[in-house]
């Protein structure tokens, strides 16, 4: 059954302070800093690779001064400090990148990005579409529904309601009612003083509600706790109406003005390179006309159990592919991962296979005719992995192919992805394998732990100057 179509709405000003704390350091050679930017682009490709939603928009605040919260409550958000100097020039180019992305952008005067993704995600979700909204804040758990999750990619993790009542120990329509009585020192919201959140979850839900609490406070324990409760029950209530979000935001957009569309490269590339982003223009950039490329990386141990990641690109087209084998070196694992990208081509074509192993494009490029010449490539046992090799040789000469190497988890954006893919692949595969063992005839006997992902040592950007120094065949030196 195909899945409903998936709108992605995501938390622009939130994640333009991760994006400006996560990076440091980083400016073009002029001097303008450019972390922020390159955070935020960074974290919008691996959205758009990973996720390829089908509709998305970026969600931007107002001036807090703006908003009917600051009018209701001057001190709501009085303890932020004012925007970095640093950023502040890096805002235009954030909107200049994405509107070269051709991704919209939504904001309304009077209401915060939260309100305006709620109303949104409400609206869209009542219309049988599913919603996943981008972002790391926990005020938003309260708009978590069957249709509608919150994903943190900062974290890699997914909200549902489950999670939300983990997380807070109520269901999520509940979650302002417990910032109500805790407060939120974030946002300046303050609560009920003594009531911390946990106290307030089991509040909540012992009475159903902070008015049901307020309304029952004579039954709570402790009873500087009940004394709080009546004197600051004008400010719980007013902090519930601080931390609920609005859902009747006047938004004149409809689903189809969210469509993804193709970035404008025209505007893109040369804004990507004014920045110096020169691995973000890499990934952007289709391939030449005519040509396939094919990223491939594997993911292993010296023996063991291994995955492997292929991002073939044809075009504006894109496929990935993966895969787990529960026995493998790292070099059969980079071999197969080549192979399975050679395989998924049903036609001869002009072919351009990068990868980050020697062992591979050397082998490919300078040592195979030698191997073939002197009778090792169908000599039984003259080689390793020599069922590979024979494998690859027979799909390569199907094709126009070059092989490229470029240095591994460089900053490569499809090395890293082919990367991510693999060991990806490799824990998938190994959790598998371990939940489909049968039990043991003892039923004392304990299963073993779960392997942890294979982690490959970080590779060093001098590694040029070592590459294919020797005229040798190099079985045993790579092998």
């Amino acid at each position: 059954m195909k899945e409903s179509p998936r709108l992605y709405l995501l938390d622009g000003s939130s994640y333009i302070y991760r994006a400006f704390y996560g990076v440091r350091d980083l400016a073009t050679s002029g001097g303008m800093p450019t972390n922020a930017v390159f955070g935020f682009t960074r974290m919008l490709l691996g959205l758009l690779q990973e996720h390829t939603p089908e509709y998305l928009a970026v969600v931007f605040d107002r001036p807090r001064d703006e908003t009917f919260r600051r009018e209701i409550y001057p001190e709501y958000k009085a303890n932020r400090d004012a925007m970095p100097e640093d950023l502040v020039p890096q805002i235009p180019y954030i909107r200049k990148v994405l509107e070269a992305l051709n991704i919209p952008t939504l904001e309304a005067p009077g209401f915060e990005a939260d309100d305006v993704i709620a109303t949104l995600a409400r609206r869209t979700a009542e219309e049988g579409i599913r919603v996943t909204v981008v972002t790391g804040d926990k005020d938003l758990m309260q708009i978590v529904n069957d249709k509608i999750c919150l994903l943190d990619t900062m974290k890699d993790s997914c909200s549902g309601p489950q999670e939300v009542l983990e997380r807070f120990g109520v269901p999520p329509e509940r979650v302002p009612d417990v910032l109500g009585l805790s407060g939120d020192t974030s946002d300046n919201i303050p609560g009920v003083p003594g009531i911390g959140e946990k106290t307030a979850a089991k509040l909540v839900k012992q009475f159903g509600s902070l008015e049901g609490v307020l309304r029952w406070r004579s039954l709570v324990n402790g009873k500087k706790c009940r004394e709080n409760l009546h004197a600051y029950q004008d400010q719980a209530l007013l902090s519930k109406t601080l931390a609920t979000v609005r859902y009747d935001v006047d938004l004149p957009v409809s689903l189809s003005d969210l469509q993804r569309r193709q970035p404008n490269l025209t505007e893109l590339l040369p804004l990507l390179r004014e920045l110096e982003f020169e691995a973000l223009a890499v990934a952007f950039t289709p391939p030449p006309a005519g040509v396939v490329e094919i990223h491939c990386d594997g993911s292993g141990q010296t023996s063991g159990p291994g995955g492997y990641g292929v991002i073939l690109r044809y075009g504006e087209h894109e496929r990935e592919l993966s895969g787990f084998e529960p026995s493998a070196t790292s070099q059969r694992m980079e071999l197969l991962a080549a192979i399975r990208g050679l395989e998924a081509l049903n036609s001869p074509k002009t072919v351009r296979v990068f990868s980050d192993s020697q062992y591979l494009v050397r082998g490919m490029s300078q040592w195979v005719q030698g191997w073939i010449r002197k009778g090792r490539m169908y000599t039984p046992g003259a080689l390793i992995n020599q069922d590979l090799w024979q494998e690859l040789v027979s799909l390569a000469s199907k094709h126009r192919i070059s092989w490229e190497w470029q240095p591994g988890h460089a900053g490569h954006p499809f090395n890293e992805r082919c990367d991510k893919l693999a060991k990806r692949a490799a824990a998938t595969g190994m959790h598998a394998a371990v939940k489909d063992r049968p039990e043991p005839l003892d039923q004392k006997e304990k299963r073993p732990p779960l392997p942890p992902p294979a982690r490959q040592s970080p590779v060093s950007l001098h590694r040029e100057a070592v590459v294919f120094e020797s005229d040798e065949d190099g079985q045993l030196r790579l092998c």
